[in-house]
């Protein structure tokens, strides 16, 4: 292993035998792992308050306190880092019972390197995707009440784009909106991305990814389709865009413009963040159609008031 590289990750050995200390610390250090000990459990839960932990692998029999308690004590007070539970006392009832607790896996002593290299792979795995599905709900639901509170529209535009990034840790973000009359789509907002590439020139819809608004539906391109799909195939390699995700804005069937996701990476989204992704660009759709009626009914109070008697227009800039 070379020592001056990154851990792939961090995990906790919790185990009142010396000996299991030291053979898990040599296969998974092995594995660029980097490991810690703790002999019992009150000293583990210790560390877990000091320092953050991917993995923790505990035995169920403890001199102390039982692995039991160390699982539903991670699991309540450090949902982030995952649990396997190792004993030389297998049963079904226990493997059952600390999955319940929390547990993410379970594996019995004796094990051979390969299975706890496995065992270790796949529990880091399910609790780096368990934390970013918290992140990525937390997130969602603070944007969600964000665009639900504002109704002027440039600072919702920006919040949409500044939204999209950092849920979803994007590139960058845009939102075009469509003219109606010669149907181009005009930038009204954008993070992540330079000058130069937003200045690029104007986006015909029928031109770049046209199917994301004749569809109604999500568009995934990659830089591998670029030179046939995108009307700026040059400018977004030359901006460093992998890939990117044209998502339509629109309610009730009537288009409103596009929201734009770019990636660095060339691989797919995943499927749950594209369906959150849908979701989010649906919201948004309603929460910018809401703004835009609302500066219509401003813009006609205003008109309104510049006809009637000033102590009646004094009224209604009270009221509303």
């Amino acid at each position: 292993m070379d020592t001056q590289a990154k851990p792939k990750a961090l995990v906790l050995v919790i185990d009142d035998e010396q000996i299991v200390h030291q053979s898990v610390q040599r296969i998974l250090q092995d594995e660029g792992y980097e490991v810690e000990g703790a002999l019992r459990v009150d000293d583990a839960l210790a560390m877990l308050e000091a320092k953050s932990y991917d993995l923790v692998l505990t035995d169920l029999m403890m001199p102390d306190r039982s692995g039991m308690e160390a699982v539903e004590a991670i699991a309540a007070n450090h949902p982030d880092t995952g649990v396997v539970m190792f004993t030389g006392f297998a049963t079904v009832e226990s493997a059952v019972q600390s999955m319940k607790l929390g547990a993410l896996d379970y594996l019995p002593k004796p094990f051979t390197p390969e299975e706890l290299i496995d065992v270790a792979e796949r529990a880091i795995r399910m609790a780096h995707k368990s934390r970013r599905d918290r992140e990525i709900q937390q997130t969602y639901a603070d944007a969600e009440k964000a665009l639900t509170s504002s109704l002027d529209l440039k600072e919702l535009l920006n919040l949409i784009c500044t939204s999209v990034e950092r849920l979803f840790k994007a590139k960058g973000c845009s939102v075009l909106m469509l003219r109606a009359e010669d149907r181009a789509l005009e930038i009204a907002a954008a993070s992540g991305l330079s000058e130069t590439y937003l200045s690029k020139g104007v986006v015909t819809s029928e031109k770049s990814v046209p199917e994301a608004l004749a569809t109604g539906r999500p568009v995934f391109v990659d830089d591998s389709q670029f030179e046939d799909r995108l009307q700026y195939p040059r400018e977004a390699k030359k901006e460093g865009i992998g890939s990117i995700l044209s998502l339509p804005l629109q309610v009730k069937d009537a288009p409103l413009g596009i929201l734009r996701v770019y990636r660095s990476e060339t691989t797919p989204v995943p499927d749950d963040e594209l369906e959150l992704m849908g979701r989010f660009a649906e919201e948004a759709a309603q929460a910018i159609e809401n703004a835009v009626s609302y500066q219509r009914v401003r813009a006609d109070i205003e008109a309104l008031k510049r006809g009637i008697p000033k102590p009646i227009a004094r009224q209604m800039d009270k009221q509303g």
